[in-house]
């Protein structure tokens, strides 16, 4: 399941994160030059502090409401 804004998600085996729950505050691709890869990083408020990890190491744990217009 795809991650988005606004989800509330797990911060998988980041044991040294106080609080394991964070917000999703951004979801972007990147490509590391050297050898060609593209990559899902997440972004999420835990704990206050903002925190970028690869799209795996969050679980989902509860979808954003969206209002359709």
């Amino acid at each position: 399941m795809k991650i988005r804004v606004g989800d509330l998600v797990r911060v998988r085996g980041k044991d040294w994160l106080q609080q394991p729950l964070g917000i999703v505050t951004e979801v972007k691709q990147i490509r590391h030059e050297q050898s060609e890869t593209d990559y899902t990083v997440v972004t999420a408020v835990v704990g206050g502090k903002y925190f970028t990890f690869p799209d795996e190491s969050y679980e989902l744990v509860s979808r954003a409401e969206r209002k359709n217009k």
